[in-house]
């Protein structure tokens, strides 16, 4: 990959007994937050007022920090930097983001990535012709390699290879001036004491399956593949073929659809109708006006956790494809390489050898593989993280996600959660890069030892 070096974790030294804050998850949102962790008080100070001058954004591009003042540590599984992500994207073969080249995990400005991009004279962005007239925010989409190549240059100029380490964490354990966290590491079970711990991991190990998963026997269960399993092991997708059937209206959907139909006839099943968008959100939690997404972000931290939760949905609406990658998809179904089933769901399934699947609609299909490409499913008390701490210190949940603080804190305890897990205080783009940011945002007065404001309904800091 052009420009792209393995950012690894350091292996050679010992994890550190104790720091200052420690952060769970290299992926976008760990970045984000180790960002602004060295950036400080130079970071964004108002995420609804992000320009900068081009000259501080090169200056800040060429700049080396490998000094903070509160010292802190990275723990990831894979042992480096935005490595699932990565893979995710490898596995799917996704060239370009669906996030514009606003989004990006840089605390210093949102102009960043366009910045260092022209710098380095990377041409490899897709501008966005779909969007409608009048719309105002970002046209340009820029590529995976590019968004890797850039993370990598972050990663350089903070020495953040030196802030990283390859464990898993097993425990949470707060204890008075902390938390006590037990690690997992090559070498065997260890344990590090943080004054603040910041959770920025996703939820892909709770899979979301679709009802008629639930009627399977043990040995139908085992024949089943889960998109998000063909991604941690992509030997497995890259061993499928023959007629498949694949469940889900989402991007992985269609992605493993242009991945696999070259191998065998594939039915794609969406259980409503086919939903074409630009943006995983509504088009006005995108916009740039102060009109936009910034009164929408004003309205949404004034309304009671219920509205939040609906408002969330909504914003979302569950799976969609660009229109880019819907034109790939007519394309396999001119070809007759893919059939698209809208409004339907498998009603019940019978492993034998092969799969026979009797659908909604009375049809039966019969296929050598079935995927489910039906995402994940956010739920504290059964986290493996964090379901013993919901025991111990149970905060109150909503839909499965925790009430957070205003900064992100789980009730009084210095513990902080960053993406998904944070929904329902940074709104419908909390999973996104956006949210990345936003949540690092949040969270650093918190770690900088500044007291955490009052909530003044009126008048409260936007993020």
């Amino acid at each position: 990959m052009q420009g792209h070096s393995d950012c690894r974790a350091n292996k050679a030294r010992q994890l550190p007994e104790a720091v200052d804050v420690l952060i769970v998850g290299a992926g976008p949102h760990g970045l984000a937050m180790a960002s602004r962790m060295l950036l400080g008080e130079e970071a964004l100070q108002d995420c609804t007022n992000t320009y900068r001058e081009v000259k501080d954004i090169k200056a800040h591009l060429s700049t080396g920090r490998n000094a903070c003042t509160r010292s802190f540590a990275v723990v990831d599984a894979g042992g480096v930097w935005m490595k699932r992500w990565k893979q995710q994207f490898d596995v799917l073969g996704i060239e370009y983001l669906r996030s514009n080249d606003g989004m990006h995990p840089d605390a210093f400005a949102s102009g960043t990535l366009a910045i260092w991009a022209a710098t380095n004279q990377r041409l490899d962005f897709r501008t966005l012709t779909n969007l409608p007239v009048g719309f105002h925010g970002h046209f340009k989409a820029p590529s995976t390699e590019l968004m890797l190549d850039f993370c990598s240059h972050l990663v350089e100029i903070g020495c953040l290879d030196k802030h990283l380490w390859q464990a898993h964490v097993e425990s949470l354990e707060p204890c008075q001036s902390g938390v006590q966290v037990k690690v997992r590491t090559t070498e065997g079970e260890e344990s590090v004491f943080a004054k603040h711990v910041v959770v920025a991991r996703g939820p892909t190990w709770c899979r979301r399956w679709p009802a008629f998963y639930t009627e399977l026997d043990a040995a139908a269960r085992g024949q089943v593949h889960h998109a998000w399993d063909l991604i941690d092991v992509p030997e497995r997708l890259q061993s499928i073929s023959g007629h498949g059937v694949i469940v889900g209206g989402g991007l992985t959907s269609a992605h493993l659809c242009e991945q696999l139909a070259r191998k065998g006839k594939i039915d794609l099943l969406i259980r409503r109708g086919r939903r074409v968008k630009q943006y995983d959100i509504d088009l006005p939690w995108m916009e740039t006006l102060p009109n936009g997404r910034r009164v929408l972000r004003q309205q949404f931290e004034q309304m009671p956790i219920e509205q939040r939760m609906a408002t969330n949905m909504s914003a979302r609406d569950g799976g969609s494809i660009t229109p880019e990658l819907n034109s790939m998809l007519c394309k396999l179904e001119a070809e007759g390489f893919v059939n698209v089933h809208e409004f339907t769901e498998i009603a019940s399934a019978a492993w034998d050898g092969c799969w026979a699947l009797t659908l909604n609609t009375g049809d039966v299909i019969a296929a050598d593989y079935l995927i489910c490409a039906t995402g994940t499913h956010v739920d504290i008390s059964t986290d493996p993280l964090l379901a013993k701490l919901q025991a111990v210190h149970p905060l109150r949940l909503a839909g499965g996600l925790p009430v957070l603080s205003e900064r992100l804190q789980w009730g009084e305890l210095p513990i902080h959660l960053m993406g998904n897990h944070a929904a329902l205080e940074l709104g419908p783009d909390a999973v996104n890069m956006s949210g990345a940011l936003r949540g690092a945002y949040r969270i650093w007065p918190a770690l900088a030892r500044r007291g955490p404001k009052k909530r003044q309904p009126a008048r409260r800091r936007q993020a």
